[in-house]
């Protein structure tokens, strides 16, 4: 083979150099398009050990966009190791480049998984074996309105299915009841109409009429609280008062669903008058009592409230169908229902919740929910506990009477009818001004399991009738376990052979409904004498 000439060399070299003029001058080139390109570009080369997953590499080239998107300068960054430049390491990114390393594969996606919160537009693929290009581009911005965009038609969708759903919903509860009132009032023009037919048409086209017309209160009590109409009027009001008229109201028609009501108040009538706008706490109580009677069926429904530091927690719980956690902030939403299928069964605006949370903010106040599906629901109303001069100037007045009372008790009161309870309760401490604790046990149950657990219980009026356990039953028990606790029977019978039953049963008094206050006070004196007596032995 022959040499080559030294002139055919010289070409050689010659055109080499020329090669790599054109090489630099088009790396030159590739960076200064780079460096103007609006993206991010990087190249990168993993460092691996074996076949473990990357966790660092060296930078071998980034753009000008780059280095401005981490503020660093290129010479910060090339040659340098991921690892010893950006704290915290960003998990995600090498996720990625170990995907691709894998895979041979190239990866072009956009994602939220950065640990700063921002959506990016990715392109990467490996070039050769570890070495991996990278184009990405932040496209948050754009990417936040478009959720946006997605967020405000998702909500006017819902928006119109609500008002969709809110006018053929209005629509039925006014025609419901109008069916019925005029319907009822045409028969009601028939002369040969019997007398009892006639009584209980006047009865449905009443009930028809006091449903429209809360319809007609909700609809009017909305439209104040939204266009900012409604004031709050403050005023001294007793809580115990208020709660105790909600009870007469409502347990009217407690008892016409067979479902038992009961009150619970913690504080005395005097300590109760607080400064508040009573006609919204009122509509606040009365929509929470409204749907507590109308979603429950089975079980009993309780109301009042306790004092808890500077504020008043107000509740009404019940045993009816529950709310699904997921439904549980959205309930208090204007137009809206638990579910369709409840409000089918129930019928309703769903405007309820929204009124009453609106009125509770007004009154500088907070409403909350605690509920399970199928195991009823408590709601709790939170507002300052603002007591008056009045209960202020009586503190005084109030501890003469209970250092000047002759009894200092626990007594413990089973009935279960809530308005003979609150009956007795007013008795005790407001007219007969015994300085006591009173209990109330609403079964025979109960009263058996309170005694058994609190040996501070001075005296139990036991009523005679009572659910689950009668009044009988729970004294043999209770006699077993604390033979000299005073227990003394409530009855609605004082025939002599009535009253020979309640002594043979081991009954320590009696008293006789309706129930007096000379005769309360009479058989508690006895009581207290026998007991001091029997200290004495």
């Amino acid at each position: 083979m022959n040499k080559p000439t030294y002139e055919a060399l010289e070409r050689q070299i010659i055109a080499q150099k020329e090669t790599i003029k054109n090489l630099s001058q088009y790396e030159q080139q590739m960076h200064q398009f780079l460096d103007t390109a609006p993206k991010n570009v990087k190249i990168i080369e993993l460092i691996t050990k074996g076949n473990e997953d990357v966790k660092d590499y060296y930078y071998r080239y980034v753009n000008k966009s780059f280095t401005e998107l981490v503020g660093k300068t290129k010479s910060q960054l090339i040659g340098k190791r991921y690892k010893e430049i950006f704290e915290p390491v960003d998990w995600y990114w090498l996720e990625i480049y170990n995907e691709i390393a894998r895979k041979g594969t190239s990866i072009n996606y956009k994602n939220k998984k950065s640990t700063n919160g921002k959506y990016y537009e990715i392109f990467a693929w490996e070039i050769q074996k570890n070495l991996i290009a990278v184009i990405f581009a932040d496209i948050t911005e754009r990417k936040l309105k478009e959720l946006q965009f997605l967020k405000d038609k998702e909500t006017a969708e819902k928006n119109d299915r609500i008002k969709n759903d809110f006018i053929s919903n209005l629509s039925h509860e006014i025609r419901t009841p109008m069916n019925g009132i005029l319907g009822f009032t045409k028969f009601l023009n028939d002369p040969d109409l019997a007398e009892v037919k006639r009584k209980h048409y006047i009865s449905i086209i009443q009930n028809s009429g006091h449903q429209l017309l809360r319809t007609i209160d909700d609809l009017i009590e909305i439209s104040k609280i939204t266009s900012n109409q409604v004031t709050v009027i403050e005023r001294e009001v007793c809580l115990n008062n208020l709660l105790l008229e909600l009870f007469t109201i409502f347990d009217l028609k407690a008892k016409e669903n067979n479902t038992p009501l009961y009150l619970r108040k913690e504080l005395s009538d005097k300590e109760s008058f607080i400064l508040t706008d009573a006609a919204k706490l009122n509509n606040i109580l009365s929509n929470l009592l409204e749907n507590a009677l109308k979603f429950t069926t089975e079980g009993a429904i309780e109301f009042g409230y306790k004092k808890t530091d500077e504020h008043l927690e107000l509740y009404v719980k019940d045993t009816g169908v529950g709310i699904k956690t997921s439904r549980q902030k959205s309930i208090f939403e204007r137009f809206t229902q638990e579910e369709k299928e409840i409000k089918k069964q129930f019928g309703g605006l769903g405007l309820g919740l929204s009124i009453a949370k609106e009125n509770t903010k007004l009154i500088g106040g907070k409403i909350t929910l605690k509920s399970k599906k199928g195991e009823g629901a408590t709601f709790f109303v939170t507002i300052p506990y603002t007591p008056t001069q009045y209960k202020l100037a009586t503190d005084t007045s109030e501890q003469t009477i209970k250092d000047n009372s002759k009894h200092h008790c626990k007594i413990l009161v089973a009935e279960d009818e809530e308005i003979n309870y609150l009956y007795l309760e007013i008795l005790l401490k407001d007219k007969i001004n015994l300085d006591c604790i009173i209990i109330h046990a609403k079964n025979g149950e109960e009263a058996v399991s309170i005694c058994n657990t609190q040996p501070e219980i001075d005296i139990v009026l036991m009523d005679l009738k009572m659910p689950n356990m009668n009044g009988f039953e729970a004294l043999k028990l209770i006699k077993e376990e604390r033979p000299k606790l005073p227990i003394i029977a409530q009855t609605a019978f004082s025939s002599a052979e009535d009253i020979e039953k309640i002594k043979a049963a081991g009954f320590d008094d009696y008293i006789s409904k309706p129930i007096s206050e000379e005769a309360l006070t009479a058989v508690l004196e006895r009581t207290r004498k026998r007991k001091e007596k029997n200290t004495l032995k």
